[in-house]
């Protein structure tokens, strides 16, 4: 609970009203209770501020009336303030932006724990969850209590489902409160382009901030690539605190861009060649190289992917930028393991192995492939789709990277959405080779009882595109399902025979 007074002390106030009255001073209302802020007017509850934010695809402003009637007596809004929006006993407050006013509230409702909490931020197109997965578990090892928002979870001393990788201002600064008070040191961010694109992190900057990789994905949010870049490059240029560090992997030409583009904050560059991980074996985790400048450490690991390797080599940037060296964390490495839907291992059936991989991209679906080519005994068979009302363009391109890699390819759903299911499959195919064996089942899990029906001994098999997701959307319900249980479960059923 705090009062009106602590709560607006930032707002850039255009005009205040009490029902239809104008407030010249803010005396009478200052020590007015406030219990919690909202901007969906369905979870508005008793003493609430409402902030009517105009989203992408809803305006909020049309929702004020159900959020006094729930119990709003506060409204903050942008557009301008007519006879019209007076409700007897409300105060509205019309602000300049109300994307800084909703931070500002948050922040100050929370009490600003972000500043009490070293912050890594860490963007890209693919990666962003294994550096911060792999940040976040060897900071804990090393005593140093860390924190978690992401695409997988959010993770406090609790564990709460995931709505989107960066979720908004208000599930932000609840979150950092909640580890502020458990005593933790550190949080680790996944930061997407839409939050960078929409200033949902307005108010919050990092300590280190982290750039991966970028290669094609959004483009049904972004216009084009640049743009797609220049979101991610806002988290350098307006999210950093004056002493900040950053890392930058020059995996490929966007991070040797951006590198020269911020040359002014010295940032650390990891994959290079003298700043790398090189994968020694492959088949049962990896066993990496690690170089350092001039020194050099071998270490096995329970990972799989060579494409870790680089994760794994980002993640020893952040380390070195807080001051660790190699030596402190090499025992914490030993332990590290994929994160959920990452190349994670699922099952051994009739001497073939079933992966899992979030891979819905064309390069990540690269990557994951190549990873696997590598240690494949047999054939390599994939199972994926494409999701629905998504960049329409890079599904014949997966379907070229699928036909160059896989040995056997089954096309099936992936989330279609409000899209016709054998049109995007249809869509895939045109980059799929015609001699390359290509099976198409639209219905999931039936391609995955297929595709492990089929499997033999030295196989690979890689279910790829849904990862860690426990739903699948049709036509705008989302359905339980778990790539991970429905393999488990047709395993056991057959075994069971």
């Amino acid at each position: 609970m705090k009062t009106l007074e602590e709560l607006i002390k930032n707002l850039e106030i255009v005009k205040a009203y009490y029902g239809s009255q104008p407030i010249e001073s803010f005396g009478p209302y200052k020590y007015l209770r406030i219990n919690g802020i909202s901007e969906n007017s369905k979870k508005v509850e008793d003493r609430y501020i409402f902030v009517a934010r105009k989203g992408t695809n809803f305006n909020g402003e049309a929702f004020i009336e159900e959020a006094v009637k729930k119990g709003a007596i506060v409204v903050v809004r942008e557009s301008e303030i007519n006879r019209d929006h007076f409700y007897p006993g409300i105060i509205q407050f019309q602000v300049k932006n109300i994307k800084k006013a909703l931070s500002s509230l948050a922040l100050n409702f929370f009490e600003n724990p972000q500043e009490k909490l070293i912050l890594i931020g860490v963007t890209g197109t693919n990666g962003k969850t294994s550096v911060s997965y792999f940040t976040k578990h060897i900071l804990n090892r090393l005593g140093m209590k860390c924190g978690y928002i992401g695409t997988l979870f959010y993770e406090t001393d609790r564990i709460i489902p995931s709505l989107e990788t960066t979720p908004s201002i208000l599930t932000i600064a609840s979150l950092l409160k909640e580890m502020v008070d458990k005593n933790f040191k550190v949080c680790v961010i996944e930061v997407s382009s839409h939050a960078l694109h929409q200033d949902r992190l307005l108010g919050i900057f990092f300590d280190i901030a982290v750039f991966t990789n970028l290669s094609r994905d959004h483009l049904d949010y972004h216009k084009d690539m640049e743009e797609y870049y220049q979101a991610k490059k806002k988290l350098f240029t307006y999210y950093l605190k004056q002493s900040a560090k950053t890392v930058i992997s020059l995996e490929n030409e966007y991070g040797k861009r951006l590198s020269e583009e911020l040359k002014d904050l010295s940032p650390f560059l990891v994959n290079t060649e003298n700043f790398k991980c090189e994968a020694l074996d492959k088949k049962e985790g990896l066993i990496l190289k690690i170089k350092t400048g001039n020194r050099e450490y071998k270490v096995s690991t329970q990972l799989f992917g060579e494409y870790q390797a680089k994760n794994l080599t980002t993640t020893l940037g952040i380390f070195r930028t807080m001051g660790f060296k190699i030596e402190d964390i090499l025992e914490a490495i030993k332990e590290l393991k994929n994160p959920i839907g990452r190349l994670e291992l699922v099952a051994t059936y009739r001497g073939a192995k079933i992966f899992v991989d979030y891979a819905h991209t064309p390069s990540a679906l690269e990557e994951a492939l190549k990873s696997l080519n590598s240690i494949k005994e047999n054939r390599l068979i994939v199972i994926f789709g494409c999701g629905g009302d998504r960049d329409k363009g890079k599904r014949p391109l997966m379907g070229k990277i699928a036909s160059l890699l896989a040995d056997e390819i089954i096309l099936t759903s992936d989330n279609p959405r409000f899209e016709d299911p054998l049109k995007i499959i249809e869509d895939i195919k045109k980059g799929v080779n015609s001699s390359k064996p290509c099976r198409v089942i639209p219905d999931r899990k039936e391609a995955l009882y297929f595709g492990i029906r089929s499997l033999k001994k030295g196989d690979l098999l890689l279910v790829a595109g849904k990862g860690h997701e426990t739903y699948q959307e049709i036509k705008g319900k989302k359905y339980p399902f778990s790539d991970q249980e429905e393999i488990l479960k047709f395993i056991k059923t057959l075994q069971n025979q």
